[in-house]
């Protein structure tokens, strides 16, 4: 074990291989552009029929991507963490609970990017899907963390993601869970969601498969 300050989040570092090099806090790790660990998880459901994803919209208090729309859940995975141990973040940013067995796993993707945390952001990112059919009003949202959550119909997305739509509606719930939850709407282009056009296209395909029982399932 490695010994870190109160609140400092530490993190396993990698090389290009994906061989474990040690342990580094958190902010020293964008810092250097290190690879590390990162835990992604989709809510695929069905609302009236309508096969759908559950979206996140981040805090604008977030270092990256400020207030755009995210998969449902995502967040580093601290030091000594295996993959499944990120099914954490969905009770933590959403108030779901959730068991390793729940998750469906698509793989592990790198993404290398700037995405506003430190220089150069290099994560090795497990992504795995999840069916949750409760409606928005159930969730319990991380203020610091999520502003809203948005029921999203994955045909009409793979339309906006192709260019076939400009923009699509969107209906939600801002503060879900809080004395302060509201019904929200939104109109969004692509520039409203977390870049990666080619990744949120395979997720979506993915989503429609495996809310059809369908497989193989992969990222």
């Amino acid at each position: 074990m490695t010994d870190s300050a109160p609140g400092v989040e530490m993190l396993d570092v990698f090389d290009d291989m994906g061989r474990h090099l040690g342990i580094k806090p958190r902010d020293d790790v964008h810092q250097a552009g290190d690879w590390h660990r990162v835990f992604h998880c989709q809510i695929a459901t069905i609302r009236n029929d309508v096969p759908s994803l559950v979206l996140q919209r981040r805090s604008d208090n977030k270092a990256a991507f400020p207030g755009l729309l995210d998969l449902s859940a995502a967040g580093h995975l601290a030091a000594g963490e295996t993959p499944v141990d990120g099914v954490r973040e969905l009770a933590e940013e959403l108030g779901v609970v959730a068991t390793a067995g729940d998750l469906v796993l698509l793989g592990e993707r790198r993404l290398v990017d700037d995405s506003g945390e430190g220089h150069l952001n290099k994560e090795l990112t497990s992504v795995f899907l999840l069916r949750d059919d409760r409606p928005l009003n159930d969730y319990v949202l991380q203020p610091s963390e999520v502003d809203a959550v948005f029921d999203a119909p994955i045909t009409d997305l793979l339309h906006l993601f192709s260019g076939d739509l400009e923009h699509m509606n969107l209906v939600g719930v801002q503060h879900a869970g809080s004395s302060e939850a509201t019904p929200v709407t939104a109109a969004v282009t692509m520039e409203d969601f977390v870049p990666g056009t080619s990744y949120w296209v395979n997720l979506l395909v993915m989503c429609e498969r495996f809310l059809r029982g369908e497989r193989p399932l992969a990222i």
